[in-house]
């Protein structure tokens, strides 16, 4: 049971490797920046704002959206690469990245 939860990991974040870098050109770069200041990174500057002039109201908003996220079974890293891929196929019309999110978690488990 532990090594089919530590093998479930291992491909996940090998998958999640995989597709950040099939995500290589600019648009892709911007709309990856672009999903991570959406979900995470409006808190991290909201941490640093607080850090940096003392403000309790900005470090407790980002401490505890970050604190949210980083806990357990929160779907953070699907969620931006997800919004991600809308970003980049939709808003900036980039159609040169045609992975498979499926294709690719089959391709995985089934490597062994």
């Amino acid at each position: 049971m532990i090594k089919k939860f530590i093998l479930f990991w291992k491909h996940f974040f090998i998958m999640v490797w995989e597709i950040i870098k099939s995500m290589r050109s600019v648009r892709g770069l911007i709309s990856l920046f672009i999903a991570y200041m959406i979900f995470h990174g409006w808190a991290l500057t909201f941490f640093v704002i607080g850090l940096i002039t003392g403000n309790a109201w900005f470090l407790g908003i980002g401490t505890a959206v970050m604190l949210f996220w980083f806990g357990p079974g929160t779907p953070v890293i699907p969620l931006i690469l997800v919004t991600a891929f809308i970003i980049q196929r939709y808003i900036l019309m980039d159609k040169s990245n045609k992975i498979s999110i499926k294709l690719k978690w089959k391709e995985l488990n089934t490597k062994k």
